[in-house]
């Protein structure tokens, strides 16, 4: 890996790993916010800044850690403007629970058909719904790749592995299996005379396909081209049917009793909490030691997940980045007991999102962070929190982090981290 690039998309995620042979992997590229630099430029101006720095790359990858607005709509954006930008991508696998049930998507079909359509179910959260037929009708088939823990895939001559989450048998709340089976339970009753049981079965044969599919587009498991056609067609007809019964259902008697479990707020924040800890976690294969290809990423997990991982992560990680935006509601000790050399941040100034916690700012790390907007150090200081660290990929040994090259505008930096915002290039000087 030459250089990492951060990209400021105010309270969003979009890191960019550059490779030696000018190809590149995108890990995320969406944001909830509507504007950028407090309300002076739209955001689809910088997803279309971003897009356009790397198109001259020799080959474009995109990541994507999970299926949240402020990491993927950026990419569906793109998808929609130029389908064939990105060569390949990599998309993450739902889990099944224990007994092989699939508590996430039951819960995203039923928020697909019967939530208010203002909700967050019905605008956001469902979007692995689609996913497939989404990529399929644009970029085709071929480079679509589904991850799990236990695969693995290649970057510039790196190979680097998934982490979480597992396939099978991950540890779901018991609260949301609960709901799904509630919500099952509701159009099971034998009293029902309409197409209740008809959608029941569509929708399970639906998700049974579903599961193949992830498994069948998987870099270990990759089945032919052929039956992953028949997967795809498979899983479009299914879908066409469910939708055709989408007036009958929500006639139902049973379809107030199931927008009632959908609208409790518990309900809701555990699919969201859910959906972050669903994130693709993975880092580089080590070969021989210690090197600056060390990385790791973290999506939005939660300390709950990186402290399950935490047995199979490195000592000393060239880069890792913050889980979650860096905020303190999924701040994690484990980050501090790695020992990086260079904590990386995405954040931004968003009214329901969270400051950067200060318990990362006090880390010896040195903090490249996309948006100072998020940083009660800065609002109280004026200054950036990296002044007085130490930066070992100086020359002689490392230096504090004033005598940078690029802590005087000059436009390379030791150790190759860049963030690029409205206000130009920056290395770990946010006040610059």
């Amino acid at each position: 890996m030459d250089r990492i690039e951060l990209h400021d998309v105010e309270y969003g995620d979009c890191t960019v790993l550059v490779g030696h042979n000018r190809s590149i992997l995108m890990v995320d590229c969406g944001s909830v916010s509507r504007y950028a630099r407090r309300g002076e430029e739209e955001i689809h101006r910088r997803f279309e800044a971003i897009f356009s720095r790397y198109i001259g790359a020799a080959q474009r990858q995109f990541l994507l850690t999970h299926y949240h607005r402020d990491h993927m709509n950026g990419f569906f954006r793109k998808l929609r403007q130029d389908p064939q930008y990105f060569d390949r991508i990599y998309i993450p696998a739902l889990p099944d629970g224990k007994h092989g049930a699939s508590p996430m998507l039951e819960l995203a079909v039923f928020a697909h058909f019967f939530a208010v359509p203002q909700t967050d179910f019905a605008q956001v959260n469902t979007a692995c719904l689609s996913i497939f037929d989404t990529l399929d009708k644009t970029v085709g088939a071929d480079r679509i790749f589904t991850l799990r823990a236990g695969d693995t895939f290649a970057f510039d001559g790196v190979f680097y592995s998934v982490l979480s989450p597992e396939p099978a048998d991950f540890p779901f709340d018991p609260l949301l299996c609960e709901t799904a089976e509630a919500l099952n339970v509701c159009l099971a009753s034998p009293y029902h005379t309409g197409c209740e049981a008809e959608f029941l079965r569509a929708k399970n044969e639906w998700i049974s396909v579903y599961r193949q599919a992830q498994r069948a587009f998987a870099p270990s498991d990759r089945a032919s081209p052929g039956r992953r056609r028949i997967l795809l067609d498979a899983l479009a007809d299914l879908w066409e049917r469910l939708e055709a019964m989408r007036g009958e259902i929500n006639r139902s008697p049973a379809a107030p009793d199931i927008r009632e479990i959908l609208a409790r707020p518990i309900v809701r924040n555990l699919y969201t909490e859910t959906q972050n800890d669903l994130s693709l976690v993975f880092h580089n294969l080590r070969a021989h030691g210690p090197s600056t290809d060390d990385l790791l990423m973290t999506g939005d997990v939660s300390d709950t997940v990186l402290a399950r991982l935490a047995p199979k992560l490195f000592d000393g990680y060239y880069a890792v980045k913050a889980p979650h935006h860096g905020t303190e509601s999924h701040f994690s000790p484990v980050i501090g007991e790695l020992a990086a050399a260079h904590l990386l941040i995405s954040n931004g100034d968003y009214h329901a999102g969270g400051e950067i916690s200060q318990r990362y700012v006090d880390m010896e790390s040195v903090k490249h962070c996309t948006n100072r907007g998020a940083c009660r150090w800065f609002s109280v200081s004026g200054a950036c929190c990296n002044r007085l660290q130490r930066c070992f990929e100086q020359n002689a040994g490392g230096g504090l982090t004033l005598k940078c090259p690029a802590a005087s505008g000059n436009r390379r930096t030791p150790c190759n981290i860049y963030v690029f915002g409205h206000s130009g290039v920056l290395g770990c000087h946010c006040d610059r």
